[in-house]
């Protein structure tokens, strides 16, 4: 069978199948109705894949894809939802990113495949589609958004995600009644590590305090830093009464000396600034309380500082 062999004869013409052929994607063309006419060798190729998106010629594309199984089911409903606009004349183009796992492990991330399917509206009615894998590329720009909202030394969060982590706890905040705990920590002792062992130990206090302060949260936590020597963290509470016992926690992961690369113990302390929110304050707001809370703390040093929204 010629790759791009019509079924039955479209209204409108074929593009030459050599051409075709020479695509990097899979292409493929419907009638009116939906139904799969042509295709080139690619998209062919890929009917093994156990893509719904995916139809053989002949074949009614939107039954295809509303019959996908689980978990592919609801990207399959998406995609049949944006082409039958399409075929509607409720548009003129339609294009949607999509996971496919493979059978081997689902559960399994690294055996997963990225893909985007474009199609639009062809004058004399129906559909050109193309199937493009965009495994590469989506995890290109999953290192790009590490580096762009992680800080290179620690691998924690920086400032601009710590952000977003802060305005999403103050949205469940509000859903949900938690009290987000936002705490501001600067560490004691840090400036004298660098000034007399130099930069390489001073990085490497840095990454083991990072360490032991996202231990000593939880997971759904976050754990993130600020710049230089200081680290903020987000910690959504079920009840205020709950702020000692974290506190206490981050206190307490300092309490063992750190040992530098020339094999020197330094003690290292830190100074704690936290503010509770209810949700209605504003990202600033917090920010800045909190920060003046851990400057207090370190200047009084009096043990931890809470301030509250009328200090």
């Amino acid at each position: 069978m010629s790759p791009l062999a019509p079924t039955t004869p479209p209204d409108h013409a074929l593009p030459d199948s050599g051409v075709f052929d020479l695509l990097p994607h899979g292409v493929a063309l419907t009638d009116p109705t939906g139904t799969v006419v042509a295709a080139n060798w690619l998209w062919e190729r890929a009917l093994d894949d156990g893509d719904p998106v995916v139809a053989p010629l002949g074949s009614d594309l939107l039954a295809h894809l509303r019959s996908a199984p689980d978990p592919a089911n609801a990207v399959a409903d998406h995609i049949a939802d944006g082409l039958t606009r399409l075929l509607d004349g409720r548009g003129s183009s339609f294009q949607v990113q999509y996971e496919l796992e493979e059978a081997t492990d689902p559960t399994d991330a690294s055996d997963a495949r990225w893909f985007l399917v474009a199609a639009e509206g062809l004058p004399g009615g129906g559909l050109v589609i193309t199937r493009t894998d965009t495994t590469v590329h989506h995890g290109v720009n999953e290192v790009l958004a590490e580096l762009a909202f992680h800080d290179d030394l620690t691998g924690l969060p920086n400032r601009g995600l710590v952000l977003d982590r802060i305005r999403m706890a103050l949205i469940r905040a509000q859903r949900l009644g938690l009290r987000p705990l936002i705490v501001f920590t600067d560490l004691d002792g840090f400036k004298e590590v660098n000034d007399e062992h130099g930069h390489e130990a001073g990085d490497a206090v840095l990454v083991e305090a990072a360490q032991r302060l996202d231990h000593a949260v939880r997971e759904v936590d976050t754990c993130g830093r600020w710049g230089g020597d200081e680290f903020v963290l987000v910690i959504e509470l079920g009840a205020e009464s709950a702020t000692d016992r974290v506190v206490d926690r981050l206190r307490r992961a300092f309490d063992a000396p750190f040992t530098l690369p020339d094999g020197t113990e330094r003690p290292i302390g830190i100074s704690i600034g936290a503010t509770l929110a209810d949700g209605r304050e504003r990202v600033d707001v917090l920010v800045d309380r909190a920060d003046r809370a851990m400057y207090r703390a370190k200047r009084e040093r009096s043990g931890p500082v809470l301030l509250g929204p009328d200090d």
